[in-house]
């Protein structure tokens, strides 16, 4: 399953209204719980800024700690999610999201953790077919 940036700081943050619901998908899961690095770097800035630098570190030992499949991108998979962000450029969906339609494929998973329905309700894999949003 691709963990989105919305999905994470919603589940290490027990304030957040969706944070019971995106811990029961992540910690349901039996899939491997991947991550971009677009969404690492959104996530480092969102709860250092938001929550401060002891949330930060928390929550990037959390991720670093072995149970995060820490997914790279490429030069291959960078060409793919800009061919992305210029297919919809008219949203637009920014690296991000392009990044985790990218990995979703690289994957072979439907599955993104993400509370940014806008964007995925509107993207599509390359076979036309749509995302499955958790939760």
């Amino acid at each position: 399953m691709i963990v989105d940036t919305s999905a994470l700081l919603a589940y290490f943050d027990a304030g957040e209204p969706q944070h019971d619901a995106v811990a029961a998908i992540i910690e349901g899961s039996r899939d491997p719980l991947i991550v971009s690095p677009f969404v690492i770097a959104e996530l480092d800035y969102l709860v250092l800024t938001r929550h401060g630098s002891d949330a930060e570190q928390a929550v990037l030992s959390e991720l670093s700690g072995g149970a995060w499949e820490l997914a790279l991108m490429d030069r291959e998979r960078i060409r793919a999610a800009t061919r992305l962000v210029e297919t919809y450029s008219d949203i637009p969906i920014g690296i991000t999201d392009a990044s985790n339609m990218v990995l979703a494929q690289a994957y072979q998973t439907r599955d993104i953790a993400t509370l940014d329905r806008r964007h995925f309700q509107i993207l599509r894999f390359s076979d036309g077919s749509a995302p499955r949003i958790l939760p």
